[in-house]
């Protein structure tokens, strides 16, 4: 989960599994005259919506960190071990079952987040050097194998199948997972309070599957607290509404996790409304 200040008394937290809901509507809008629509759309549609659905195990019963608070998502996997591990494969799996397409994009995905994104994400830590990590990494390069073979036996995916389409896809999928990131950490939208990841600008973002098209460089400049406009424009209305659930915890760190329960569950909740719109 994200935990970011709020006010002086009070911490936002806003569900990984929620964040994921904020990816798969940036998905379900992309592309316009300029940027191509998602191939195969439904698969990397849900492949953005459930990205991080694995979380919802441990969001169920969070857990604290030594010193009594919330832990958040960014760097939790060093600290949550096995347990983040575990409930990020589970996630995987679920999405595979459903659309192996689909989940084959989560697994590089989930690989990419230990491994600072298949080297298109330099910021991000990279905890490939953990034996743990070591063996999560092996274990879904043999699966990643048996997807791809999956979906290219189909017949189903045809040329949204080879290489370069499903790393297109893949690089697709960090952008509405970013920008969902930067919607879903900052309140209101001209906050600093949150460190400043990720970036306003994001390179390596596909505008057409085919030709010589090339990637091209994402800016979002925020105009106040509830808008931010992204230049080039990537979406198919403007502007685009993104709404999400929060909820309010005491500013404090905690004596006990039932302690921390009992305010988790019954925490306030808000919801928070941006919008995204061409220049």
């Amino acid at each position: 989960m994200m935990v970011q200040p709020y006010d002086d008394d009070h911490l936002l937290i806003v569900l990984q599994t929620d964040h994921s809901r904020v990816a798969g509507l940036l998905a379900a809008h992309w592309g316009n005259d300029t940027f191509a629509a998602p191939r195969p759309y439904a698969s990397v549609v849900l492949a953005a919506q459930e990205h991080d659905q694995g979380w919802g195990d441990w969001e169920a019963r969070p857990t604290l960190d030594p010193q009594g608070y919330p832990i958040d998502y960014f760097g939790s996997t060093r600290p949550l071990g096995q347990v983040w591990l575990d409930f990020y494969t589970r996630g995987i799996e679920r999405v595979a079952r459903l659309d192996p397409y689909a989940g084959l994009l989560v697994l590089l995905h989930g690989v990419g987040l230990v491994n600072r994104g298949h080297g298109l994400l330099p910021y991000m830590p990279d905890y490939s050097d953990l034996p743990a990590v070591q063996d999560f990494i092996a274990a879904h390069e043999r699966r990643q194998q048996e997807l791809l073979d999956t979906v290219r036996q189909s017949g189903q995916y045809g040329a949204e199948a080879d290489d370069a389409r499903v790393w297109a896809n893949y690089k697709l999928l960090q952008v509405f997972d970013q920008y969902a990131q930067f919607l879903c950490n900052r309140y209101p939208l001209t906050s600093t309070a949150r460190r400043a990841v990720p970036e306003a600008r994001l390179a390596n973002v596909p505008v057409r599957y085919e030709g010589d098209a090339s990637d091209v460089a994402l800016e979002l400049t925020v105009l106040d607290e509830t808008r931010a406009v992204l230049q080039p424009y990537p979406f198919d209305v403007s502007p685009l509404e993104i709404r999400y659930p929060a909820r309010l915890l005491p500013r404090q760190p905690y004596p006990s996790e039932d302690a921390f329960l009992h305010d988790y569950y019954t925490a306030p909740s808000l919801t928070i409304a941006y919008t995204l719109q061409a220049a």
